[in-house]
């Protein structure tokens, strides 16, 4: 990948950490230890952007986030985050202060970097809403060239056996409708399955990135453990394209 050049950019992506309200394990896991263990080796990519895809918190409670904002204080670059299916608007919003952006109790927007848009959109209600898909619409035929996507959902199955079968995003075939109207929507970036995964449809790529919390076997119909090391994911992009791999502690 290009170094540098104009319209070059470098993007991190940690998901799923599900901190805990305590330094309690969760789910005999030090996720706490792990978080910090992934931020940290981030910290060297010198990325453009860090995003936190969904699952910040276990359960939704204050001190998960309480947490997050304690450990992102020392990351001095770009960062943002989305909700994921175990988080909570209301609790995010007292100690990140997103309110602001909230469009009818959602969570969704874009942002510019290097001349380039990427939108984020919020399915921690399990699916995307018809009025975010309008704006998703709206917003994305504003751009022209291919773009990326943030999302906590996968929008199509990615052969998780587990994970497909039990916690699919609810309204697949709607959004997928909504999407395949954008040509120029290339690449999906997702967390929520605990696995790296790539998957696609129409002539969209879905990437998804492990999590930091654990790793499960997508092999198996039932929850089987496969690693409890941190992993993330580091994205490059250049003239519309990109390269991205996953990386585990």
């Amino acid at each position: 990948m290009a170094q540098k050049k104009s319209g070059y950019f470098k993007i991190a992506q940690l998901s799923d950490p599900h901190i805990g309200n305590t330094e309690d394990l969760v789910q005999g896991i030090d996720v706490r230890e792990n978080f910090k263990l992934a931020l940290k080796e981030i910290k060297k990519e010198k990325c453009d952007l860090l995003v936190l895809s969904g699952d910040l918190a276990d359960n939704a409670e204050i001190g998960s986030y309480e947490f997050i904002a304690k450990e992102m204080n020392s990351y001095t670059l770009p960062w943002c985050f989305i909700a994921g299916n175990h988080d909570d608007l209301g609790e995010m919003d007292r100690i990140f202060g997103i309110a602001k952006d909230f469009k009818e109790g959602e969570y969704y927007y874009k942002k510019e970097i290097a001349n380039s848009t990427i939108l984020f959109l919020d399915s921690s209600s399990n699916r995307i809403s018809s009025k975010q898909l309008e704006w998703f619409e709206a917003e994305a035929q504003k751009i022209e060239k291919n773009f990326i996507l943030f999302m906590h959902h996968p929008p199509c199955k990615a052969g998780h056996r587990f994970m497909d079968a039990k916690y699919a995003l609810e309204n697949i075939e709607e959004v997928q409708l909504s999407f395949n109207k954008i040509d120029h929507l290339k690449f999906i970036f997702c967390g929520h399955y605990h696995s790296s995964l790539e998957a696609g449809f129409g002539n969209k790529k879905v990437f998804i990135c492990p999590s930091s919390q654990m790793i499960i076997d997508e092999f198996t119909p039932y929850f089987c453990l496969k690693s409890s090391n941190p992993a993330w994911r580091i994205i490059e992009c250049y003239s519309g394209e990109l390269e991205t791999k996953v990386h585990l502690f």
